[in-house]
């Protein structure tokens, strides 16, 4: 059985599969008459999450974040910055969720990880690299 098409339908059709965005068939638009592509999913399930106005990869990263601004403001830390990358050997890099330093200028790495991440192969093998060179355990939180 062959599968005929007018020239407009093939012209759309080859326009669909040009377009990255309409490139997959998903849920039409009301507004632009065009399919659009579902919402993906992400790998381990997590929602990103906004909470003034700073964008987190996950509702616990999020709530992390609050922990820390709270013991920021009680005076028990000096400050935390977000999204630290270490550059490791071989051209390795990664990105720890938190960084904090402490009244006594002590810095700590934390990683605001679920039970599946910790899990992670490449994660683990971060983090061996992080303690191994920069002397800085990661707290997992």
């Amino acid at each position: 059985m062959a599968l005929r098409l007018t020239e407009e339908e093939a012209r759309e059709l080859m326009r669909r599969r040009s377009d990255g965005k309409n490139a997959r068939i998903g849920i039409m638009d009301e507004s632009a008459g065009e399919p659009t592509a579902p919402p993906k999913r992400s790998k381990y399930g997590s929602h990103r999450t906004e909470i003034d106005g700073k964008k987190f990869d996950s509702l616990h990263e999020a709530r992390v974040y609050e922990e820390l601004l709270l013991r920021v403001k009680s005076g028990e830390l000096k400050t935390v910055l977000r999204q630290v990358p270490f550059d490791l050997p071989g051209g390795v890099r990664y990105f720890a969720d938190f960084l904090t330093i402490d009244q006594d200028n002590r810095v700590t790495v934390y990683d605001a990880k679920s039970e599946a991440t910790r899990k992670n192969r490449t994660y683990i093998n971060k983090k061996k690299q992080v303690l191994a060179c920069c002397g800085m355990k990661i707290v997992e939180v």
